[in-house]
């Protein structure tokens, strides 16, 4: 195995496209109102203040991993670099607070801009992978295609031993804005 490395990016890395987390949310940024439109802002800053995103990663070759972690379209792969991305648990307290205290619009916006920034993080970190080690295959996740959601038991508490990341049964993560990622490699690094 190899080493597990941990990338703690600036919060500006996991900015999110402001129309883009105001989709997920049902908004459209050109019909809301100015009013509304500073709340949001205010809410972004805040939730910005509360990340702590880390990136836990490894590049192992294909044949040190257990076949149930192999993607089937990973077939002409010789390494996979599996990452881990969080956003921490203080942004999920700040949406249960939020939601507890009946600021449910604010639990939303925060929620839904979390989500968006738990991508841009992963956006960001899959662009330096790609500088590093060139093309490799799309970027994949548990839950998807014939990998089940429960192989983040492995990933988290054997491959990368995450310890501040808890993984239910069902595969779920606490943090809640965490995920689990892995991109294949045709190819030796340059």
């Amino acid at each position: 195995m190899s080493k597990v490395e941990i990338y703690y990016p600036n919060r500006v890395d996991c900015m999110p496209d402001k129309k883009i987390f105001l989709a997920r949310a049902g908004a459209r940024y050109g019909r809301i109102e100015e009013t509304l439109i500073h709340r949001v802002n205010e809410l972004f800053l805040k939730a910005l203040e509360r990340i702590e995103p880390a990136v836990y990663y490894t590049t192992e070759e294909i044949t040190s991993l257990p076949e149930e972690v192999i993607p089937s379209i990973f077939e002409a792969v010789n390494q996979v670099t599996i990452f881990l991305s969080t956003l921490g648990s203080s942004i999920d307290l700040l949406i249960s607070q939020l939601a507890e205290n009946g600021k449910t619009f604010d639990a939303l916006i925060v929620d839904s801009w979390a989500s968006e920034a738990l991508e841009a993080l992963n956006e960001h970190f899959d662009r330096s992978l790609r500088e590093k080690f060139g093309k490799g295959t799309m970027r994949f996740s548990p839950g998807y295609g014939n990998i089940d959601l429960r192989v983040n038991t492995y990933i988290v508490k054997e491959l990368l031993k995450v310890d501040q990341v808890q993984v239910l049964s069902s595969g779920v993560m606490i943090p809640r804005k965490t995920t689990t990622c892995m991109i294949g490699w045709c190819y030796e690094k340059r």
